[in-house]
């Protein structure tokens, strides 16, 4: 089996890439869904108040919460990542034993935190520029200019992830040349 990642930092339009990738037949693990079910996983919201003691309301992790202590404290941010990538990997691996495809995509926009850049056979970025991202994160994460720059602070940069991978895709909010792009790059890969 093939395994591909795909990655960029936030608001890159990895998502989109992926939709794409669906619609012409192929399967995509979402790391980022899985990361979602384990935040309603009793044992993994046990590991989590460990680092974060006041994230759990009422049965529920307080995302906003972390969110904001990350962005204060590099520290819990490490074990953060630590936690759930270990996590997450755990659950990829058992999701591809049940998949019966030659190539399976998976989008992870942490792969160099996760310490699985040599677990894919190939690495596909995609990219936007940095206003785009700015913008995309004010009105999916409802939150502010500064705390959007802030976000995109704290994560990889486009060009260390840019360095990892075998392809590039650019995805600057034109909707059919992305798609053209992208059903190029599955096509001749899956070949």
């Amino acid at each position: 089996m093939k395994k591909i990642a795909i990655t960029g930092v936030i608001a890159s339009g990895k998502s989109e890439v992926c939709k794409i990738i669906e619609s012409l037949g192929e399967e995509v693990i979402y790391t980022d869904k899985i990361n979602n079910e384990l935040l309603n996983d009793k044992d993994y919201q046990q590991k989590l108040s460990l680092i974060f003691p006041n994230c759990i309301k009422n049965d529920k992790v307080d995302k906003s919460l972390i969110r904001q202590e990350i962005l204060q404290n590099d520290d819990k941010r490490k074990a953060l990542n630590s936690l759930a990538h270990r996590e997450i990997k755990l659950k990829v691996e058992k999701i591809m034993q049940k998949i019966n495809k030659k190539t399976i995509f998976v989008e992870i926009p942490l792969i160099v935190e996760s310490n699985m850049v040599e677990y894919f056979d190939e690495i596909w970025c995609v990219v936007t520029d940095y206003n785009t991202k700015v913008d995309r994160i004010i009105k999916r994460d409802k939150v502010t200019e500064k705390d959007a720059e802030k976000i995109i602070a704290a994560q990889k940069k486009d060009n260390e992830l840019i360095a990892i991978s075998n392809k590039i895709i650019h995805n600057n909010g034109n909707l059919n040349k992305l798609e053209e792009e992208v059903k190029e790059l599955v096509c001749t890969t899956i070949k």
